[in-house]
This record gives C-alpha cells, structure tokens and sequence, in this order.
C-alpha cells in the first residue's frame, strides 16, 4: 500500500525523536517513539514492576494453560517472532491488557467469567491484536499508557503520603485505548484465533460477557454510592460482533471453510482449568468474611463496623462507608532505628500536624495522630488519622478520613480507632477462615436453580446476579439439564 504524504511527514517527524511503525496487517504508517526492540525491553523491564505490583497467581498449571492457549493464536499473527509470553495475575478484577513486546496478562478475577477456551482465545486474541497494531507504542507516544491519580494529589497537596491517601487504592491500571483501536483489536483478535481453529462467535460471547458485567456494575455501583469500574472503559457502546461481522471478518482473512474436525470450544476443558480457582481474594492476599480480614500467611486478623465495605485490593486494604468515610490499610518494612512516633512523622513531612498519642494494641507499639488537612473526600481541606503499628518485621500504617469533621478530627475517628484496636494474632481456630472461597464445577439436573447455590455466595447483597454472572445467565437465565456449571463454595 502507498504510504500518504501525511503519513509520509508523519514519519519523518518521527524519525527524528524515535521511529514510525506500520502495522503488518494494514500497512498503514504510526507514529511510535521507540522501535521494536526498544519496546520489547522496556516492557521486559515493565514486567518485573507488574510481577512486584499484582503477583503472579501461584498455580503453573493455569499458567501454563493460558500459555498453551495464548501460544497457539499468537502463531498465527504476522509477529509470531514476537516469542509471546502470557501470565495469569493473581488479582480478582475484571481484566486483561498488554503492555506491547509479546507481555500479555490476564487476571484471575476474568476467568470465572469466561465459558470456554475459545472465549479464554478471543480475550487473548484481542490483547494479541493491540500488540500486532502497535496500539500500546502508539499510546505511549500520546503519553496516555498508564497513570494513577495519586500524582494530581502530590501536586496539590505537596505531600507524598497525603497523596497516597488520596488516591484510595486507585493505582496504575492499562487504559483503554478508544473505540478504534479496540474495534481493531477485536478485528484482529477474532481472525487470529480464527485461523487457529477456535470457534468464531467466542469473541461476540466474550464481549457479552463485559457487557453484562458492566451492566450489573452499574447498577451495583449505584447501589453502593460510587464510581463504576468497567473493563477497559469501552463497552457501553462497543458493539458485539454479530454474525455479519463475524462473516466479514472471516471473508477478508480468506478463511472460508470449516477446519477438519470441527471449530474448537473446549469448554469442558476450560471448566476443567479452573475448577477450584479462588473466587475473590486469594490465601496470598487475605480473606475478609464478614466484616472481619484474615490473613493465614501474617497470623493476622482485624474486624471493621458491620455495613462498610471491605475491598481487599493488591496493595491495601481499602474500607469505605458509601462516599463518607474511607480507611485504608498499608503494609511496610518495619524501620530498625525508629520509633512508631519517628516513622509516622517522617511519613507526613510537610504535613500540618496535630496532635499525637502512642498507641499499644494486643502487644504491638504504635502511634497515632492527625494531620489537620488532606483528606480526599473533601479536596484536600479535612483532617486524616493516621497510625501506625509495628509487629515483628512489619509496620501497619493506616490512614482513614470523614467528609466531615468535629473538634479537628474526622467525625468517624471513634469508629476508626476501634477497628485499628482489634488487630490480633489468629487463633487456631481461625485458620480456616483464611482459606478462600473456590469455585466448584458440577452437573445441573432438570431440578437445579441458580436459587439452590447462590445463598452460598459471599456477597451481601446480587447474590443471584453474581452466579448468573458466573454461568452467562445474567440477567433471568436458568441452567439447562445436563450441562456443568459453576457455583461458589
């Protein structure tokens, strides 16, 4: 194909600050600040930060699965030289992105949801798409790959920690890359694992399966007074491949027969790979049940008020009541020549300072004060608690806020330094309550519900539309006779 004399000035401006690259399938010419090579290292070394931040899920039998499966469609793509690599987090989110160079990831939390392999093929097709187009270089350029809203806060406030209590767990994520570049990646994704012999219509049912997550989310965001998290943040207007798209998908890759044997589903194998695979939070990151967080690994357990939301994120944990007050929950090395008083005031250098108490909480030493700004439920201008208490090696450090405020303090602080008191070592007795909850494949008779097995949810509230979630039956659906289905124990 020509190149265009725009693209053509395009390049030459490009060259002169990094390269230009064309995409294998269009031809067409993008203006990139990094080559291949450079790409590829700069997400090798991308990588290890990703491994730091979510972990990777400890099961090499899954990984290895996701490998063998991501393997087979990346063949068919004009960058099979790429030697991909494909990971599964151990992070119980709705998602899946790439970072360019062949590094590939999905979490664990989109597992339950997917029905098949070839569903499992269409969402790594469309990741391997994003690679082939460039799409994570291109947006590089653009300065729009990752962000976090912690950085606006440090600007604002001038203080690292007040920073991190504001940005409320919110941390690095891959962006969507606009509704383009995602029609794209969905183009490509569905003609690769096409051409590798999976059954063409997983990409329309995957994509089902966001559309109806992000449906319910919204509904349960408006529920629980927040903000809705959607998968790559596209699919409200995104739409389905329908069979005419599917066909003229197939046409324009000359793929016109069936292949010998049949298209590939695998569905009783994919069921199969995750059967038993935690639903929520893993034994790794601690368990909450009931209002109460158990962590096997620290010995630990702590309780927080019954109505508030407990979030076990990957770096925190995060406790919130409606957009009224948060608390969240840090982990550190515990400094070897400071006291608990010394730690924290070094923390909030900067920082307005109130006043301050040592605090002694089930044998740990600790110290608590309050800091007269940046709370981040009211711009910055509230006050925050903030504590920290040492145990063993490791230094608790939590920090919670109120949208109002009485007598310098957060109108909750009542409440937060009761929750900070009840830390504790596990009793042995407890250690079950650590373990996590996983899900269970079994066989639906003519009499099975999704009423009979979703009490045993551990959600408050949805439990019927989480484990239609679960089994693409959201929002009315019933299993069929006969047919495996997932259910949570």
């Amino acid at each position: 194909m020509r190149r265009t004399l725009a693209a053509a000035v395009a390049c030459a401006v490009a060259l002169a600050a990094g390269s230009c690259a064309t995409n294998p399938e269009s031809g067409t010419h993008h203006v990139v600040f990094t080559s291949v090579k450079g790409e590829q290292e700069n997400s090798r070394r991308i990588h290890e930060e990703i491994k730091k931040f979510y972990g990777l899920y400890q099961d090499q039998a899954l990984q290895d699965y996701v490998q063998m499966v991501g393997t087979r469609v990346a063949r068919n793509t004009p960058i099979a030289d790429w030697d991909f690599k494909f990971f599964v987090l151990d992070d119980d989110s709705l998602n899946a992105f790439t970072i360019g160079g062949g590094y590939v990831y999905i979490h664990r939390g989109l597992l339950p949801y997917l029905n098949s392999e070839s569903e499992l093929a269409a969402v790594l097709g469309h990741e391997i798409g994003h690679d082939v187009a460039r799409h994570p270089a291109r947006s590089q350029a653009r300065g729009v790959l990752l962000g976090t809203g912690a950085l606006a806060t440090a600007i604002l406030t001038g203080n690292a920690a007040l920073a991190e209590m504001a940005d409320i767990g919110a941390t690095a994520w891959m962006q969507g890359y606009g509704r383009d570049m995602e029609s794209e990646a969905d183009r490509l994704g569905l003609e690769y694992a096409a051409r590798s012999g999976y059954r063409p219509e997983a990409m329309g049912n995957a994509m089902k399966v966001f559309k109806a997550q992000e449906a319910f989310e919204l509904t349960r965001a408006k529920d629980e007074s927040r903000d809705p998290n959607i998968y790559h943040g596209v699919f409200s207007d995104h739409p389905a491949p329908d069979d005419r798209i599917v066909q003229a998908t197939l046409g324009a890759a000359n793929i016109s027969t069936v292949p010998r044997g049949g298209w590939i589903d695998n569905r009783d194998e994919y069921l199969k790979a995750i059967d038993g695979l935690p639903y929520g939070s893993s034994r790794e990151q601690g368990i909450v049940r009931d209002n109460r967080f158990y962590h096997a690994a620290m010995k630990l357990t702590m309780a927080f008020p019954k109505g508030w939301k407990v979030q076990n994120e990957r770096d925190r944990l995060l406790i919130t009541k409606k957009k009224e007050s948060v608390m969240q929950m840090t982990l550190e090395k515990r400094p070897e020549k400071k006291s608990p008083r010394e730690f924290l005031l070094q923390r909030l250098r900067g920082a307005s300072i109130g006043r301050g108490d040592a605090l002694a909480v089930n044998g740990m030493e600790g110290y608590a004060l309050i800091t007269r700004s940046g709370s981040p439920l009211d711009g910055g201008e509230g006050p925050v608690r903030w504590a920290v208490l040492y145990r063993g090696t490791q230094a608790f450090v939590i920090g919670a806020a109120s949208r109002s405020s009485e007598g310098g303090a957060p109108l909750d602080d009542g409440v937060f330094m009761s929750s900070i008191e009840t830390m504790r070592d596990m009793k042995p007795s407890e250690y079950p309550l650590a373990e996590p909850y996983r899900l269970k494949i079994i066989q639906a008779t003519d009499t099975t519900r999704i009423d009979d097995y979703a009490k045993d949810m551990p959600v408050e509230k949805f439990k019927k539309e989480e484990l239609r979630l679960l089994n693409g039956l959201y929002p009315k659906g019933e299993p069929k006779p006969g047919e495996s289905i997932k259910v949570v124990q």
